[in-house]
């Protein structure tokens, strides 16, 4: 997902779970987007292989620029997830 149309899906009211995958020293020194949850990378495959992450929910996924994200949303699509990843991450969020 390209970051306006995330934007634009964010102030439609679009419920969205936004799913940081960052590690917590790399999130914390931030940038990030409002109403982000910080999961890593490894806890959210782990929180999905132990059925804790919701499958009924849209979920973005976001990292620095893009790579992590798309790894953990294309994984997690083949399960069965409702999922994209913010093309080009946090860095694209904030040019775009």
């Amino acid at each position: 997902m390209r970051a306006e149309d995330l934007k634009r899906r964010l102030a439609s009211g679009e419920e969205i779970d936004l799913i940081d995958v960052r590690e917590k020293e790399e999130y914390e020194k931030g940038p990030h987007i409002p109403g982000t949850r910080n999961v890593p990378m490894g806890q959210v495959f782990l929180d999905a292989h132990e059925g804790t992450l919701p499958k009924g929910k849209k979920i973005v996924t976001i990292c620095r620029t893009g790579g992590r994200c798309e790894i953990v949303a294309r994984e997690l699509k083949q399960k069965g997830y409702d999922i994209e990843h913010l093309e080009g991450g946090i860095d694209a969020w904030q040019n775009g």
